[in-house]
Order: C-alpha cells, then structure tokens, then sequence
C-alpha cells in the first residue's frame, strides 16, 4: 500500500513529463523556446528600427561666429557682386545712340567697397562675340573717362549702384584720340567688367548694326549703265562736233538754202531758152 505523501510524491507535475524512461524535465525546453523568440525579435528590431538623428551637440558648443553687418569695410570680390547690363534697344541706327545701364550690387552678407569710377567700370563694344578670337574691341566708356575722377562706393547687403552711359555708333581707343573709321553693318556685343575685381563680368547683350542705303542713288537705264540726272542724251550733237565751231550752224545752213535757190533759178532760165528756140526760127523763115 501506497501512503498519500507517496503517490502525492509520484503525481506528474505540471513540469514534469512521464515518459518510458521515467520523468523527465519540460522546463529547459521551454527557456529554450524563448530566448528563439527572443533573438528573432531583436534582429527584427534592428532592421526596422529608424536611424538616429545626428547628435547637435557640436553646434551648440561651437556656434558659427555672427555676422556683423556694420563691421569695417573691405574690397568686394567677385562672389560678393552681381554686375548687370541693359540697352534700351538692340537695333543700333547711325546717328541714335544706345543707351546703356550699369548696376552692380551686393550680394553678400556684409558691406564692402567698390572703386567704380567710368575707367574702372566700363563697357566695351566688341564686332563679334565677346570671349573669341575673331572679336574686335571698337568702343569702351572707358576711353574718355575722366582720368582724375574719383568714385569709391561703400554697398551694404543688397545695395545697388546704378549708372547710365551712351554709345553713338563711333569707334574709340584708349586716350580718345578722334579720326577713327566708320563702322560696317554687322552683329556686335557689349559687356560691362570691374577693373579691379577679377572675374566681375555682366551678361553680354547682342546687338544688331544695319546702315541704310543712301537715298536718291540714280536709276539705272535699260542697258543697265546708271546716267546722272540732267545730262545730255547719247543722240544729242556736241558742240564741236565733226570739225564744226560753236555759232557757224546757222551760216552753213542759210549758204546752202542760197545755193539750192540759184541753182533753181539757172534751171529755169535755161528751159525757158529752149522752149523758144523753134518759135523763133519760124518767125524768121
């Protein structure tokens, strides 16, 4: 006989399992099972889990230094500035000037200084396209600037400094010398640069050169020669002509009209004598 505390003893637990070998532990499987689960969330989680954002403790221990708007002045570079170009009109006439306008602005974030008098910050016309070979440099504001003027500009940020000058159709060299040739008909450019700011260049603007034909140009005749206008026709005689003088016309012809005259009259006297010939002699016999 089994006593209770024995088969209480006995009784397979909930942990344990009655096998052919006697009991045996179920609790090392299920720790098993769990960490399983356990891994594969981790990985899951890792894959999926979003980045971090990047840590901004650097910037708030080294901040940029602020900019100072009103700090001392210093030459503008070509970064800084923003140099631009305008004609009132592309189609360039002689005797209609062009008028073009300069600006040049500040596109930085502190003030500087610009040294713009018109020698410094010039237009230039080229015949051609500005930057080739072939271009020919005909006329620049620059070649009778003032030499002794004085323009320095001091631009805050987003200041604009703007100008006006005028090409009239006429070639210039350096010193303004007069007496240079005419322009052809043709395509030519202009440009505005900073003399003393490498690289501060405007757009280059296009413009279109004709010379109109002169008017009253003579007509040409059938034969295709052109005759000036008021001279004499081809058939007209020249005074001179074939061994004659100017005023011995009219003689000539009253001496022939003289001589045809006479010549009629001894023609009819002489029929006259032969008509009377034979009456006379009858008479007589």
């Amino acid at each position: 006989m089994v006593s209770a505390p024995e088969r209480a003893e006995r009784a397979p637990g909930p942990d344990m399992d009655q096998g052919p070998g006697g009991r045996r532990p179920r609790r090392r499987g299920r720790a098993i099972a769990v960490l399983a689960v356990l891994a594969l969330g981790g990985v899951g989680v890792a894959v999926t889990w979003p980045r971090a954002e990047p840590s901004i403790v650097s910037d708030k221990v080294n901040p940029p230094s602020p900019v100072d708007p009103n700090a001392a002045a210093s030459p503008c570079t070509a970064e800084d500035l923003d140099v631009g170009l305008a004609a009132d009109r592309l189609a360039v006439t002689p005797g209609e000037p062009v008028r073009f306008t300069v600006s040049v602005r500040n596109e930085g974030e502190v003030q500087c200084l610009v040294d713009a008098p018109r020698r410094n910050l010039a237009v230039t016309v080229y015949q051609g396209e500005v930057g080739e070979a072939t271009a020919k440099r005909v006329w620049s504001s620059a070649d009778c600037a003032d030499a002794e003027e004085e323009r320095l500009l001091l631009l805050g940020p987003g200041d604009v400094d703007v100008t006006e000058t005028s090409w009239s159709d006429a070639r210039s060299v350096p010193g303004c010398e007069p007496g240079q040739p005419r322009l052809s008909a043709g395509e030519y450019t202009a440009q505005v640069t900073l003399a003393d700011v490498e690289g501060a260049t405007s757009d280059v603007v296009r413009l279109t050169y004709t010379v109109p034909e002169p008017s009253g140009s003579p007509s040409p005749s059938a034969s295709g020669s052109a005759l000036p206008s008021g001279s004499p026709s081809p058939s007209a005689s020249e005074p001179g002509e074939a061994g004659t003088e100017p005023g011995e016309d009219a003689g000539s012809e009253r001496d022939s009209s003289e001589a045809d005259a006479s010549e009629g009259d001894s023609s009819e006297g002489d029929a006259s004598k032969r008509d009377a010939g034979p009456s006379e002699k009858s008479a007589q016999s």
